[in-house]
């Protein structure tokens, strides 16, 4: 049962990451793995291609785009056909269960640095099986993808054996066809495996299948491509660090017997194996480019010697590795923090940081180096852009497909369709990722500028944001200040034609700025043809996609489009959001409608639904042959989702003839019945099919009861009503008890809540339920303690804010003004400031000591750890107590001598104690299970009960010992506390203790800790509870203290009130090697501390006001009351919020709605009150009694007029103006040319 604990009025609010349901593993079956794919292909045919149901999952839909190269408009001039370096992504996708699948998880691997990738060689896919997704996404950018054959190490065994023999006897044409029909570029191979008593008799077999298989798939996919891994030769030995030579040659295949193309181990950097290999290449008349250099990321390979500097010399390219289940660049991408977003711009920064330059600019200085670091801070690192041009596949007849983008990545925190939020579900589809500019970020103060001298010091930047989009869940934000400058987007190749419609489409969010867009043709790629897009006297709306279209006259007729750029000049604190970038030629017309092969319903929670759709195109198609969305007139498919009495919901879009739904709203209350559906979108976008909907499904059937509690407050003072309840409104009834000291003080029987008038003590009181909770997948009644789950804590700390009552013009309604006229609001709260203990924010980030100044030699010493800490939110495996050296070498300095880690899905904390330093260790771990609560303060012990010998560790919490739950030590385990000791040997001199010092694949914590103490003894649970709130520096065995009310020193350190230890707040920086970084002392954040502990930090309640498109001409206000004096200048219906805010937490309300009037000259005040403006289902209508000429007006968001009527009132009329469809609109009246009211409907 997973607990939540937050501050609610009126409403639940549940953190995005407990809302989001994901891909389990019995929604999509793969079919097989790759010991099965030659007997699978033996079976398979044109006249029968199905493997399973699912198959549409993992069909490619997108035809494989060609790539080009253009000198003229590259950065790097010298880079040639001959010397451009090609980049093998051997790399993982995602995690391991899910790959490139459609997934209801937001922070999803969604990777974009296509122009620098050729082929993407999909590590934890096996042969003949790859998501359809990634295929999309790789085949818009003209880039292959290919699935492994992992083979251990070693003696080939009998699986592997059999598979690799009948893959080799396998029908070559009909292997050919699998691939064509399917969209498979490749067949890879961890080929470093000994055939040596076959004497390489299956090796030679596989290459003679190789070259067969390239001749008969070439004609149909040229960018057809195998790969084999340079461990094993062509006689079958393991020979690793040879290059290209004699023995591996004809793997490689000569011209006209192209095999599979080599990727070479990591010792490859030596003058001698890089020019043999380019002399052999030549020799056999091949190109050395399809020969990839091996950089093992993990590793940090080669280790020794010169990498980039030397193999920048040869015309050899890039083969990345790393590593088994997720790629580096994702997999630690948590180096900035766990919330979702920062993990996201996190693993941005580290792919473009890597593939662009550290300066996220391909046009720079840095000199290439020998760096093998792709943190997200890697700012010195030249970037694969130093040896590689950006490939861009922008170059097909716009007669056929037109060319679009949303600037969408293909993952979301919400889904947007034509600037209007559909839903706020969390997503990932990179097969629906748009096409994405060339270069990341090609900004200069001149029109191809491309050199250092033309990259202004602080310019403008951009970056992917997931705050808005024009279409998915993201876009490219563009922001900063410059007197000029070009942001490059993309490198084309497009024939254009007089009529061709180019649109542009942004968001001004703020600032100012002239922009135009600026094209280039092939016959004159400096001429710069600019079209002014954007005024600095324009105002920004953040409100407002502006669309601006230009239309091919006789300056473009008959010329090659070579680039597109965006030109911004006077920019001040510009904040410009794109949303749409396109180039159409003609109509295109509507798609057919689907035809639906099965629905299902997968799941069904508190949170939505879960479902998938399979469906089919009617086509021409012969049985067996690929059909590709254009073949269909078809851009993408968007997916529906209706409940019975319900209005259909837009849950996405896909690019496959399959998708999924995850956390589809559903009133959980309402009818029992949802159906999945499908309509096909046309080529320009502009027009669809009718939806095809699949059967009913029972949403109530089987469904999923979530056991979280929660409670409306999260700070209690004494006395003061709460209620504590399920969340899930469709929860069975408990019984509820509170207990303090063993004596109950509240209950509530077979109900679903209880409501507490309140608790007068101030202290911890455990919640006792009994009620039904899921165990092993059934519901069974059973007690459940929340041990210290209600916290009640004294008036004078101080309280999360609250505000009773917020009013404008003293009135809590809606209220009507004249545009320029002030607005006064004003709230009322309550008490909630005060004072109390300081302490300070870990943000995660770690809070360390060295253990040579707490006197610590070895961990079999005894000590003990307390501290006091709040989680602000928990997430996957939190890091909460370490002892380690992060600045040895890997993976030691992520063992460290112990860790632990809390699972808040589990509520089990888990220590783990190492008994040597190296390798091979056998393991010590003790788990309890424990309630943190985000919000509420926790007093944890750690107690280590060494003789010098050996140990045994101690948790207590609050005071009392933790619940022990199980324990493993090697391969033996039992329940409860572990009775043995441990010899806990790993040891390193430069150890740190840390809290929160978070660790691989791992997060910190996002807490505030107070009061850590160190012993130099074990303590009991009655020294633990007196450690809780003792200030005493005499306390038995107190070697360390620091309670943070003294301000850190000048270096950032906190000095101990007790020995000489210092602790400081940090930074893990990252150093060279795998996982080495150190400790650098940062300023400390200081928060309130603990409730119960003293201390003078004052507790401050502000106001922050929100008022959209508002001036607001004063504020002020504390904790009890405030007020703030608004103006508007322009009429419209408007918004305003305010948040309270101080160290204990917020709350947030918003006034609806203030109608803003236009300036009255020429019209009294009367008349605006005559007139109503409404909408009833699809008809909006105007009722009017002042006699004028009026203009009624009907707009879409994205500001397109959707309809319009002028009339003449000479007494009371009314109007009606129809719209074809429902959505979000905004209406503009006008009498006599000026406006007297806007507002916006949403018309059903």
């Amino acid at each position: 049962m997973r607990r939540i604990h937050l501050l609610l009025f009126g409403c639940c609010l549940i953190p995005s990451t407990l809302m989001a349901q994901e891909l389990k593993s019995n929604y999509i079956q793969w079919g097989f793995d790759s010991h099965q794919f030659a007997n699978k292909l033996s079976s398979w045919s044109k006249a029968n291609p199905t493997i399973n149901e699912d198959d549409n999952f993992f069909i490619s839909r997108v035809r494989p785009k060609t790539r080009f190269r253009n000198v003229d408009t590259q950065v790097r001039q010298d880079l040639t056909d001959a010397n451009d370096k090609k980049l093998l992504a051997w790399l993982p996708w995602n995690v391991p269960s899910k790959n490139a699948l459609p997934d209801g998880v937001f922070d999803s691997e969604v990777f974009s640095m296509w122009p620098y990738v050729t082929h993407w060689g999909d590590w934890n896919c096996g042969l003949g099986r790859i998501p359809a997704s990634l295929l999309d996404v790789a085949h818009k950018n003209g880039v292959p993808v290919s699935s492994v054959a992992g083979i251990p190490w070693g003696g080939l065994k009998g699986d592997w054996r059999t598979t690799l023999n009948n893959l080799s006897n396998a029908n070559v044409q009909n292997a050919a066809d699998f691939m064509n029909y399917f969209g498979y570029d490749g067949l890879g191979y961890n080929s470093e495996f000994s055939d040596y008593f076959g004497s390489g008799r299956l090796v030679r077999a596989l290459k003679d299948f190789h070259v067969n298989l390239n001749k008969a798939i070439k004609p149909y996919n040229p960018i057809y491509e195998n790969l084999w891994y340079d461990g094993t030769n062509e006689r079958g030995n393991i020979d690793f660090d040879k290059g290209l030579n004699d023995n591996n040659k004809n793997l490689f295949g000569a011209k006209g017997s192209e095999a599979a193309n080599l990727f070479f181990n990591y010792n490859w950097n030596s003058d001698w194996l890089l020019q043999g290999s380019v002399d052999k290449a030549a020799e056999i008349e091949r190109s050395p480019l399809d020969l990839y250099a091996g950089i093992n990321m993990q590793g940090g390979e080669p280790r020794h010697g010169s990498r980039w500097t030397l193999l920048k010399n040869y015309p050899i390219s890039i083969g990345l590795w790393g590593a088994h289940s997720q790629n580096m660049f994702f997999e630690s991408r948590g180096e900035k923090g766990s919330d979702p977003e920062t993990q996201q711009r996190t693993y941005m920064l580290r792919t473009e940081r890597w593939f662009s330059s550290g300066s996220r600019n391909p046009v720079n200085s840095i000199a290439i180096n020998n760096s093998l670091n792709y943190n997200a801070d890697n700012t010195d690192f030249a970037g694969m852009s130093a040896m590689m041009t950006a490939r861009s596949s922008m170059s097909w007849d716009l007669a056929v497909e037109p060319f679009i983008t949303y600037f969408n990545l293909g993952n979301g925190k919400f889904f947007n369709y034509g600037g209007v939020r559909k839903n706020d579900r969390p997503w990932a589809n990179v097969g629906v990722q748009d096409y994405l500019p060339t270069w990341r970020w090609w900004f200069a103060s001149k029109l191809l500028g491309r050199t250092a001298a033309d990259v202004p010091a602080n310019g403008l930047d951009a970056e992917f944001v997931w705050d808005d989009a024009y279409m998915g869940g993201s876009t490219v934000r563009v922001h900063g200040s410059t007197s000029k400058e070009y942001l490059h987007l993309f490198k084309t190749k497009y024939a254009l034609k007089s009529g061709d419609v180019i649109t542009f489409r942004y968001k001004v969010k703020g600032g100012k700025a002239n922009a135009s867009l600026v094209f280039t043709t092939e016959d004159a790629v400096n001429a710069e043809k600019a079209y002014p897009v954007l005024a600095s006297t324009d105002e920004a709306d953040e409100d407002k996609w502006v669309e601006k279209t230009i239309t091919v006259g006789s300056d473009l007729n008959g010329k090659t489009l070579a680039l597109v750029a965006l030109k911004m000049e006077n920019a001040a604190d510009l904040n410009l959001y794109l949303g749409e970038f396109s180039i159409v030629r003609g109509t295109f017309d509507a798609p057919e409608k689907p035809v639906i092969a099965k629905t299902a319903l997968l799941h069904s929670a508190k949170n939505g639904v879960d479902g998938k759709i399979i469906f089919n195109m009617p086509n021409s198609k012969a049985s067996g042959e690929p059909c590709y969305n254009t073949d269909v007139k078809t851009s993408l498919f968007k997916l529906w989702a209706k409940q019975e009495g319900k209005e259909p919901i837009l849950m996405g879009v896909t690019t496959s003839w399959a998708g999924m739904y995850y956390s589809v709203p559903v009133d959980v209350k309402g009818q029992g019945k949802i159906k999945f559906g499908v309509s096909a979108v046309s080529l320009d976008m502009k027009k669809e099919s009718d939806i095809a909907w699949g059967e009913d499904h029972d949403i109530f059937t089987t469904y999923d009861y979530s056991d979280e509690i929660k409670a409306d407050k999260s700070v209690i003072k004494p006395n003061e009503a709460f209620t504590i309840s399920y969340v899930d409104p469709r929860h069975e009834a408990g019984n509820w008890k509170i207990e303090h000291n063993g004596a109950v003080v509240a209950s509530s029987n077979n109900t679903t809540e209880i409501k507490v008038n309140g608790l007068n003590q101030v202290g911890f009181y455990d919640l006792v339920l009994t009620g039904y909770v899921t165990e092993n997948g059934t519901r069974v009644d059973k007690e459940v303690r929340y041990a210290n789950y209600v916290q009640i804590t004294s008036d004078a700390v101080g309280a999360v804010p609250h505000i009773n009552k917020l009013t404008a013009n003293d009135s809590e309604t809606s209220i009507e003004v004249v545009a320029n006229s002030e607005v006064t609001m004003k709230y009322e709260g309550k008490k909630a400031d005060g004072s109390g203990s300081r302490g300070i924010k870990t943000l995660e980030k770690p809070v360390g000591v060295k253990v040579s100044e707490l006197g610590l030699t070895n961990n079999n010493q005894p000590w003990s750890l307390a501290f006091w800490v709040k989680f602000n939110s928990l997430s996957g495996g939190t890091q909460i107590v370490d002892m380690r050296d992060p600045g040895t070498g890997w993976p030691q300095n992520n063992w460290g001598t112990f860790w632990s880690t809390y699972d808040p899905s589990t509520g089990v904390y888990e220590l783990t104690l190492r008994a040597k330093n190296g390798g091979g260790s056998p393991e010590y771990k003790q788990r309890w299970k424990v309630d943190f609560i985000p919000g509420a303060w926790t007093h944890f012990t750690l107690a280590m009960d060494g003789n010098g010998t050996n140990t045994k560790p101690m948790l207590y919490i609050n005071g009392k010992e933790a619940k022990a739950h199980n324990w493993q030590i090697g391969d033996r385990n039992g329940e409860g506390l572990c009775e043995e000791r441990f010899v806990n040997n790993g040891w390193w001199e430069a150890n740190v203790l840390g809290i929160s010092l978070g660790r691989h694949s791992t997060a910190a914590m996002n807490a505030t800790i107070d009061d850590v103490k160190f012993f130099n003894k074990y303590i009991s649970a009655a020294e633990a509870t007196q450690a809780m709130t003792s200030t005493s520096t005499s306390d038995a065995g107190l070697k360390a203290y620091w309670d943070f009310e003294t301000d850190a020193d000048a270096s950032h350190y906190f000095t101990s009130k007790v020995g000489n230890a210092k602790l400081a707040h940090g930074e893990l920086k990252v150093g060279t090697g795998e996982g080495v970084a150190s400790l650098v002392p940062d300023a400390p954040t200081y928060d309130a501390g603990s409730a119960f502990v003293s201390g003078t930090f004052q507790v401050k309640t502000t106001a922050e006001w929100t008022a959209k498109k508002a001036t607001i001409v004063s504020q002020n206000g504390t904790d009890m009351a405030g007020t703030a004096k608004l103006k508007y200048a322009k009429a419209g219906d408007y918004e305003v919020t305010l948040t309270l805010t101080n160290a204990h937490g917020s709350d947030t309300r918003t006034f609806q709605v203030i109608k803003v009037k236009a300036d009255p000259t020429g019209i009294n005040g009367t008349e605006a009150a005559d007139m109503k403006v409404y909408a009833i289902d699809r008809d909006v209508l105007f009722d009017v009694e002042t006699p004028g000429n009026y203009l009624v007006q009907v707009f879409s968001t994205n500001g397109q007029m959707v309809a319009s009527k002028a009339v003449s009132v000479n007494g009371a009329e009314s109007v009606r103006l129809h719209l074809g469809a429902q959505g979000v609109y905004v209406v503009n009246v006008k009498k006599d040319g000026k406006t007297l009211r806007t507002v916006k409907f949403i018309c059903k």
